[in-house]
């Protein structure tokens, strides 16, 4: 979260973890000074949890970021998210070695049901995944990743000047590099323009390279209204069966979802463009809209919410608590790698 609006769409999504969680949460949020002073005036308000919670914020300045894609060499971005939306390919770095697996969400998303079914996917998985992701708008969308920490530690995801400058056999090549060229040509003098969609363009060239590291989730987790009409699905006629609900159900053909029930789970509101907030669009005054008639209340319940109403925990228990940190010296990988061998 690395601006004001993309802070008060995360609190959102932080909101809605806490309101359907059955189990203890850990957030790690990557954020600036604003964003954070914004979270932090909401996380305020919750003094008495059904569940202990765990926040750790690391603050990036623009200038790390910037210099960390630099050191890669040849990544850019079209992307209105600019170089904060390009560190979804370093959470690997920004994140402890402690944290061993993480759950990514776009900010503008929420749940509507228990997360806690998101993170059991990690244990359905192949042992060679390293990253499930959501793949159906243009192929593959980086906005809900169940990432594998340890394993793209371990195969280097991302490139730097440092590890080329350090001709060291015993560490692996990073995996990035040959996917990005294999899609999408050498790069230029100035690194690769030819690619879409910010990161999630890179994404998709490693996914797309590198199969047998990724699997896809399902589309439980990812309702978009980008291009897809939430598939077609919404809320109303509780008293619909199954028989009649799944025929009714659209983009799905020739995915891994065909045939199978879409159960929502979580929302995304990406795709309305104008809209810094997506609580804030237009739309949701327009009771005819499409997506309101699907949504509109959901995002009202949610939006509506009081963080007071969080605090639903048992009295007088000392081992649900709500504990923050903050880290404002982040340091990413190649930085740690070049100091380790400066100190043998």
């Amino acid at each position: 979260m690395l601006s004001p609006n993309s802070a008060v769409e995360g609190a959102l999504l932080i909101k809605t973890i806490l309101m359907y969680t059955s189990s203890p949460t850990e957030f790690h949020i990557i954020c600036d000074q604003v964003a954070r002073d914004f979270l932090e005036s909401r996380l305020s308000l919750l003094t008495n949890p059904s569940h202990s919670v765990k926040v750790r914020f690391y603050q990036l300045s623009l200038q790390s970021m910037k210099d960390r894609v630099a050191r890669e060499g040849f990544i850019r971005s079209d992307h209105a998210a600019g170089y904060p939306g390009l560190m979804k390919l370093f959470i690997h770095e920004i994140l402890p070695s402690s944290v061993k697996k993480s759950i990514y969400i776009d900010t503008d998303a929420f749940f509507i049901s228990d997360p806690t079914l998101l993170w059991n996917v990690f244990s359905q998985l192949k042992s060679t995944t390293s990253h499930p992701i959501w793949n159906y708008a243009s192929r593959i969308c980086s906005c809900v990743m169940l990432l594998d920490l340890e394993k793209l530690r371990e195969l280097r995801l991302m490139d730097s000047s440092i590890y080329r400058e350090e001709a060291d056999d015993s560490q692996p090549s990073a995996l990035a590099p040959p996917t990005f060229r294999a899609k999408y040509g050498e790069p230029g003098p100035n690194g690769y323009k030819n690619v879409k969609l910010g990161d999630q363009g890179y994404w998709w060239a490693i996914v797309d390279h590198r199969p047998d590291v990724f699997e896809p989730l399902s589309f439980d987790f990812e309702i978009t209204s980008c291009l897809m009409d939430s598939y077609s699905i919404g809320l109303g006629d509780d008293g619909r069966s199954e028989a009649d609900d799944l025929p009714r159900q659209s983009h799905v053909k020739g995915t891994q979802q065909e045939g199978t029930l879409i159960r929502p789970k979580l929302l995304h509101f990406n795709c309305l463009y104008g809209t810094d907030v997506y609580m804030e669009w237009d739309g949701w005054s327009k009771p005819n809209e499409a997506l309101t008639k699907r949504w509109g209340p959901a995002v009202s319940y949610h939006h509506g919410y009081r963080w007071i109403w969080l605090n639903q925990g048992p009295k007088h228990d000392s081992s649900v608590k709500v504990d923050i940190s903050i880290n404002t010296n982040v340091e990413f990988a190649d930085l740690k790698f070049a100091r380790a061998k400066a100190s043998i």
